[in-house]
């Protein structure tokens, strides 16, 4: 059985067939690693592309496919602007069609360290901004309950209470002063009168 698949390859290496698109080259190389990320993208096959039927897929280092620009063609060339995730490795897949109709259905990986904040995908790097100037919460009681802070220019109950005391106390003096002044208002015309008489 495998020397039967061995020769079904070899006769369509020979074939007619051959002489189709493929690829010649990626920028980056297949299996490269990159210290930085690069902003895009190219590969280069043997014959002028079809743009319009052009497919082309990002998958990141978890499986998940990273949303694209549309990429550029240039006669032979596609360039393919990129996004990223997270570091690690990306697989560029795609579906060619050349000026003769023929399929290249291809892929290649690369590996990347760094990614420049720019090319981060959409949602993907960004961290919630720290607050510059956290309020601390207010210290809680043994209860749970918060305590009520005191205004400092209200007096405090029992200082109330004094105060109140003190006004009453010489309230009832000056009174007091006023009635015995009176007493002896009285005593002393009624000595004048008793004299006069």
């Amino acid at each position: 059985m495998a020397a039967a698949c061995g020769a079904a390859l070899a006769l369509t290496a020979a074939s007619p067939a051959s002489a189709h698109a493929g690829v010649v080259g990626t920028d980056p190389e297949d299996g490269a690693n990159l210290d930085v990320a690069p902003e895009s993208i190219s590969v280069t096959f043997s014959e002028r592309l079809d743009g319009p039927s052009t497919e082309i897929a990002v998958t990141g280092p978890e499986g998940e496919e990273v949303e694209l620009e549309a990429a550029a063609f240039d006669g032979d060339t596609f360039t393919q602007p990129m996004r990223y995730t997270v570091a690690g490795q990306y697989t560029v897949a795609f579906r060619v069609i050349s000026e003769d109709g023929h399929r290249v259905d291809d892929s290649f990986t690369f590996t990347v360290g760094e990614i420049p904040v720019g090319l981060f995908a959409d949602g993907a790097g960004e961290t919630e901004p720290e607050d510059d100037d956290p309020q601390p919460d207010p210290p809680a009681e043994a209860d749970g309950e918060t305590p009520v802070a005191i205004d400092a220019e209200e007096p405090a109950e029992g200082a109330s209470e004094s105060d109140t005391g003190t006004v009453l106390a010489t309230v009832l003096l000056v009174a007091l002063v006023v009635a015995l002044g009176a007493v002896l208002l009285v005593k002393l015309l009624g000595r004048r009168r008793t004299k006069d008489s």
